[in-house]
C-alpha cells in the first residue's frame, strides 16, 4: 500500500491535468453549484442510493448523512444543478494512517472502510445513468468480483476501484465505458484481480489514465499491442502484473502523449538497450522501471528522452556508470539507482550528471550501489536537492560543513553504513532544516553533535552505532519533541532519561545497548508504538502506571530492574512483543488473567481488548518470577514465541496450551520447577520447531506422539517474517551460543535434558527428520538407543549422556553427515563403537564414550579382539560357576583318596613297597619316551634348516 500511495503522490501533477468535468462546460454556474453539492435530488436516484446503502456495512458512520429527501446534500454525492441528476459519487476512504505504524495501518484503515453486508453489491447504482465520476477506492468489499453492471454506466469518465478488496476476473463489460478517461482498478496482495485478455481496452479510446497495478496479466498475450492502441494515454501503470516480456510485432509506439510509465516489479529479466517500447517514448516525463530484473549497462538511449524528470531504475542488476551523453537531460528532478552495481567512484558519477540539471535536481538516491571514494564537495552545489541518499556504500573520508553549506532545501539525508567521519565544529548552524537524517554506522561522536539542535523539523533521527560517548543533552528532548522515530542505539551514551516523556510525539524510540542508568521513565510518550531500552543499566522498579495505549513493542531486557510486574501492564492490550528478560523481577505474573476473568464474560476472555490477545512474542526469561504457568496466556492466541526460562515457575504444564496458543513456534521453559508429565496434546502445535523443557522436574515417559510435531517433520522451513528478538541464546553442542534472528529459524531443537524421564526413546522420534539438535541427557531413560535414530539426517548435536541406555551403539550414527557434537557418556552401552567417516571427524574424543565399560574400539583403548560380547561373557560366567563346583568336588575326592592310601600303607608295609616300585618304573618309562621324542624333533629341525 505504501508503494501505491507513493505512486499517487508522484503522479499528482499528471492527475491534476486529468480532472474530469462532470457537467457541460458551457454552464459555469452549474460547475460552481456542483462543486458545492447543490442541486435537486431525483427521487428514483435517491431510492437507488438508499438501496445501495442498505447493502453496506458502515462501521465509521461515513454515510450517516444519507437520509432525508435531498440526496444532493449527502456526503460524497454531487448533482447537476441544471438537471438534478447525480453526476458524482465519491465513496473513497480517505483515512490513511502512517505506514510506520505497521500492523496498525491495516487495523485503522479497515475500521473506516465500507464493506458489504452480503456477498454481492447492489445493482441499484445502474439507475444513476448520468453518473460521470465514481470512486470507491480504499474500502473492503469482501473479495467479490467487480460487478459487471458497472459497464452500464456509460456516461462515466472517471472510475476508481483501487485497493477496495475486489478480486477475481475483471469483467470485459468495462469496455462499454467508451467515455472513460480515468480508470484505476489496481488490486493488492490479498485480493487478486486478473484478466485473460485486454481486448476490451481497445474500446476505451479516450482513456488518458490507466492503472492496473497488481492485476494478474500473466495469461494475457500481446499486452503491448493492446496498450499501444490507446493513443490518448498520458499515465500507464502496470506495476507487479506478472509481465515477463515486451516482445511485440509492432515496430513503432503510438503512445506519443505518454508522460508517466511505470512497469516496476515485473520479471523481464532482459537488457534495456534494445527496447523500442521505452526509447520511442520521447514525451515521457517519468520512467519507473524498478525491481524488473534488468541487467547490463545503463542505455545511452536515455539521452533521446530530453523531457525526463524522473528516472527510477532501482533494485535491478544494472552495472556501470550512467552514460556520458546525458547533457541534454536538463529537466531531471529525481534520479534513483538504488540497489544496482554502479561500482565506481562517486566523483566520476557526479562528473556525468548533466550540468544543466544541477539546478533542477531534487532527489538523488544511490543507496547500496557499491560506490567508492570520498564524497566530493560539489554535492553542496545541488541547491534544490531535497533528498540525498548514499547509504550502504563504500564511501570514506571526512565530512566538513562545506559538503552541506549549499544544500538549502535538503530535507532527507542518508549517509548510513559508510566509513565516513563527521568533523563539524559545534557552533555551525546548518542552512537546512532536515526531516529525516540517517547516519547509522558513521563516526559522528564522541560528542553529541551540537548542530543537530537546530533541526527542529526532524521526523526520523537515526544515530545508531555512531561512536557517541556522551550524556544525552537536555535540548535533545525539546528539539526532537515532534519527531516520529528516534534511534541512538549501540553507542556509549550515559546519564538518565527524563521521568516524563509524555510531551514527546515519538512513535518509536530506540536507545538499546548504551550505558544509560537511573529509572525507567515514569510516563511514556502517549503515541508510542515501539520502545526499546534494552541492554542498559536501568534500575529500580517498573513504573506503577504504564500508560501507552498504542504500544506494539516494549523491550526492557538486560537491565537491573527489580520488583514485580505492575498490574498496569495489563492495560497495554496492543502489545505484540514484550521482552523483560535478564532483569531481577520477582513475584507472580498471573494478575492480568485474573483481572480480565473477573471483569469480563467468558466469551470476551479471548477478545481483542485483552492483554496478550495481540502478542506474538513474550520473553520473561532470566528473572526471579514465580507462580504457575501464566494464565493470561489463555488469551494469547497469536503467540509464536514464548520464553519463561530461568525463573521459579512451578506446577504442571497446562493442557490448554496447544488450544489457546495454536500458532506457537518456539517454547522454552528451561530451568524452572515445572513437574508432571509432558502433555500429550503438545503435539497439536503444528508450527512448533523449538522445544526446550530442560532442567525441570518433568517425569513419566517421552510420548511417542511427540513425533507428530509437523514443523519438525520437514527439512525446509520458511523463516517467519516476525522479529521475535534481536538474538537468542541456544544451548547446543555442549555450549551456549547466541543465534541472530535470521539464523535462529534454522535451529530445530528438542531439549528434555536434566529431568526425571523414564522408559525408552520412542522409535517414532526418527520421523522428526528436521531436527538439528536433540538433548535427552541426565534422565533415567533405559533400553536400547533406537536403530532408526540414523534417519535424523539433519542432526548436528546429539546428547544422550547420563542415562541407563544399554546394548550397542546404532551403526546409523556414522551416517549423520552434519553431526558435529555427540555425547553418549555414562550409560551401560557395550560392544564395538561404530566406525564411519562422520564419527571419525569427531576425533579422539574419549569423553564421548566415557562411563560405558562394555564399549570397545577406537577411540578408547579397549581392543574389541580381546573382548567378548555380552552373550559370550554370559557363557563364560556360567562356565566359571560350573568349574568352581567341579574343582571343589575334585579337591574333596583327592583329600579322601589320599588319606585312604596313606592309612592302608601304614597298616600293610608290603603294599607300601609295591606302590613305590610301581611309581619308579612309571617314571623311568615316561622319561625315556620324552628323551626319544625330543631327539627326533631336534634332528628334523636341523634337516629343515639345511
Amino acid at each position: 500500500m505504501a508503494a501505491k500511495l507513493g505512486h499517487l503522490a508522484q503522479g499528482a501533477a499528471s492527475v491534476l491535468c486529468l480532472l474530469i468535468f462532470f457537467v457541460e462546460p458551457s454552464d459555469s454556474r452549474a460547475q460552481a453549484r456542483i462543486s458545492g453539492g447543490n442541486g435537486t435530488c431525483i427521487s428514483r436516484e435517491r431510492d437507488a442510493l438508499l438501496s445501495f446503502k442498505a447493502g453496506l456495512l458502515d462501521p465509521a458512520g461515513r454515510l450517516s448523512s444519507w437520509h432525508g429527501e435531498d440526496c444532493c446534500q449527502w456526503a460524497g454525492v454531487r448533482c447537476s444543478s441544471r438537471t438534478g441528476h447525480v453526476v458524482k459519487l465519491d465513496l473513497r476512504n480517505n483515512y490513511v494512517v502512517s505506514a510506520f505504524q505497521g500492523l496498525y495501518t491495516m487495523h485503522y484503515y479497515k475500521s473506516n472502510s465500507l464493506s458489504l453486508s452480503r456477498n454481492e453489491m447492489s445493482s441499484s447504482l445502474v439507475a444513476l445513468q448520468q453518473l460521470r465520476y465514481l470512486d470507491m477506492s480504499y474500502n473492503d468489499f469482501n473479495h467479490i468480483s467487480i460487478p459487471a453492471f458497472m459497464g452500464s454506466l456509460q456516461k462515466l469518465r472517471y472510475l476508481n476501484l483501487s485497493l477496495s478488496g475486489f478480486g477475481g476476473r475483471i469483467p470485459s463489460q468495462l469496455g462499454n465505458l467508451s467515455n472513460l478517461q480515468y480508470l484505476d482498478i489496481s488490486g493488492d496482495y490479498y485480493n487478486v484481480l486478473y484478466t485473460l485478455d485486454l481486448s476490451w481496452l481497445s474500446h476505451l479510446s479516450l482513456l488518458s489514465y490507466l492503472d492496473l497495478t497488481e492485476v494478474d496479466l500473466r495469461a494475457v498475450r500481446g499486452w503491448v499491442h493492446m496498450v499501444n492502441g490507446l493513443s490518448s494515454l498520458k499515465v500507464l501503470r502496470l506495476v507487479d502484473c506478472g509481465l515477463t516480456s515486451i516482445v511485440s510485432a509492432t515496430s513503432k509506439s503510438n503512445l506519443t502523449h505518454l508522460q508517466v510509465l511505470d512497469l516496476s516489479s515485473n520479471s523481464f529479466d532482459a537488457t534495456l538497450e534494445h527496447n523500442w517500447f521505452f526509447w520511442d517514448l520521447t514525451s515521457l516525463k517519468e520512467l519507473h522501471l524498478s525491481r524488473c530484473e534488468w541487467h547490463g549497462p545503463i542505455p545511452e538511449q536515455l539521452a533521446n528522452m530530453t523531457s525526463l524528470e524522473v528516472i527510477d531504475f532501482s533494485a535491478n542488476d544494472l552495472v556501470g556508470l550512467i552514460p556520458n551523453n546525458l547533457e541534454n537531460l536538463c529537466s531531471l528532478k529525481v534520479l534513483n539507482f538504488d540497489d544496482n552495481n554502479i561500482d565506481a567512484s562517486i566523483g566520476e558519477f557526479m562528473d556525468r550528471l548533466p550540468w544543466c540539471s544541477w539546478s533542477t535536481l531534487q532527489k538523488l538516491s544511490m543507496r547500496n550501489t557499491t560506490m567508492t571514494g570520498n564524497l566530493p564537495l560539489e554535492v553542496g552545489a545541488l541547491g534544490n536537492l531535497t533528498l540525498l541518499s548514499l547509504g550502504n556504500n563504500k564511501l570514506d573520508g571526512v565530512l566538513v560543513k562545506e559538503h552541506f553549506s549549499g544544500l538549502l532545501n535538503l530535507e532527507y539525508l542518508d549517509l548510513s553504513d559508510n566509513s565516513l567521519k563527521m568533523d563539524i565544529e559545534p557552533n555551525w548552524i546548518p542552512p537546512f532544516r532536515l526531516k529525516h537524517i540517517n547516519l547509522e554506522s558513521c563516526t559522528v561522536g564522541p560528542r553529541f553533535p551540537e548542530w543537530l539542535r537546530w533541526q527542529t523539523r526532524i521526523d526520523y533521527l537515526l544515530l545508531g552505532n555512531t561512536s557517541l560517548d556522551d550524556v544525552i543533552p537536555d535540548w535533545f528532548w525539546v528539539t526532537f519533541s515532534q519527531a516520529s522515530a528516534l534511534d541512538a542505539s549501540e553507542n556509549m551514551l550515559r546519564g538518565s532519561l527524563p521521568s516524563n516523556l509524555q510531551h514527546m510525539s515519538a512513535i518509536s524510540i530506540g536507545l538499546e545497548r548504551n550505558n544509560l542508568t537511573g529509572l525507567v521513565p515514569r510516563l511514556f510518550p502517549i503515541n508510542i508504538t515501539s520502545l526499546d531500552l534494552s541492554s542498559n543499566s536501568f534500575s529500580g522498579s517498573l513504573p506503577a502506571e504504564l500508560k501507552a495505549p498504542q504500544i506494539f513493542m516494549l523491550s526492557l531486557a538486560d537491565n537491573k530492574i527489580t520488583g514485580t510486574i505492575p498490574s498496569s501492564m495489563c492495560q497495554l492490550t496492543s502489545l505484540a512483543r514484550l521482552d523483560l528478560s535478564r532483569n531481577k523481577l520477582t513475584g507472580d505474573v498471573v494478575q492480568c488473567w485474573k483481572e480480565s476473568h473477573n471483569n469480563s464474560s467468558v466469551s470476551r476472555a479471548n477478545s481483542a481488548d485483552q492483554f496478550g490477545s495481540r502478542m506474538y512474542s513474550l520473553d520473561l526469561s532470566n528473572n526471579g518470577l514465580s507462580g504457575e504457568f501464566p494464565k493470561f496466556l489463555q488469551s494469547a492466541s497469536q503467540l509464536m514465541f514464548l520464553d519463561l526460562s530461568y525463573n521459579r515457575f512451578f506446577g504442571i504444564l497446562p493442557k490448554w496450551l496447544p488450544e489457546k496458543m495454536p500458532r506457537l513456534e518456539i517454547l522454552t521453559v528451561r530451568s524452572n520447577m515445572f513437574s508432571g508429565r509432558i502433555p500429550k496434546n503438545l503435539t497439536c502445535l503444528e508450527n512448533l520447531y523449538y522445544l526446550d523443557m530442560a532442567h525441570n522436574n518433568i517425569s513419566g515417559s517421552i510420548p511417542w506422539l511427540l513425533s507428530n510435531l509437523k514443523a519438525m517433520r520437514v527439512i525446509y522451513k520458511d523463516a517467519n517474517d516476525y522479529v521475535y528478538a534481536d538474538s537468542m541464546p541456544v544451548i547446543t553442542k555442549g555450549q551456549t551460543r547466541d543465534y541472530t534472528v535470521g539464523v535462529f529459524s534454522q535451529v530445530v531443537n528438542v531439549d528434555l535434558s536434566c529431568n526425571s524421564l523414564t522408559g525408552h526413546i520412542p522409535e517414532q522420534i526418527s520421523l522428526l527428520i528436521g531436527l538439528t539438535s536433540l538433548d535427552l541427557s541426565s534422565n533415567q531413560l533405559t533400553s536400547k538407543i533406537p536403530n532408526k535414530i540414523g534417519d535424523l539426517k539433519q542432526l548436528q548435536s546429539l546428547d544422550l549422556s547420563n542415562n541407563k541406555f544399554s546394548g550397542e551403539i546404532p551403526s546409523g550414527l556414522s551416517a549423520l553427515t552434519y553431526l558435529s557434537y555427540l555425547n553418549l557418556s555414562y550409560n551401560n552401552l557395550s560392544g564395538p563403537i561404530p566406525s564411519g567417516p562422520q564419527l571419525q571427524t569427531l576425533g579422539n574424543q574419549i569423553d564421548i564414550y566415557i562411563g560405558n565399560p562394555g564399549l570397545c574400539g577406537h577411540p578408547i583403548s579397549k581392543n574389541c579382539s580381546t573382548s567378548t560380547t555380552d552373550a559370550e561373557q554370559s557363557v563364560v560366567h556360567e562356565d566359571a560357576d560350573h568349574i568352581a563346583y567341579l574343582y571343589l568336588g575334585m579337591s574333596i575326592g583327592f583329600v579322601v583318596g589320599l588319606w585312604t592310601v596313606f592309612c592302608t600303607m601304614l597298616l600293610r608295609r608290603t603294599w607300601a613297597i609295591s606302590y613305590f616300585q610301581f611309581v619308579d618304573k612309571l617314571y623311568d618309562e615316561v622319561y625315556v619316551r620324552v628323551a626319544i621324542t625330543r631327539a627326533r624333533l631336534m634332528k628334523k629341525t636341523r634337516k629343515d634348516a639345511a
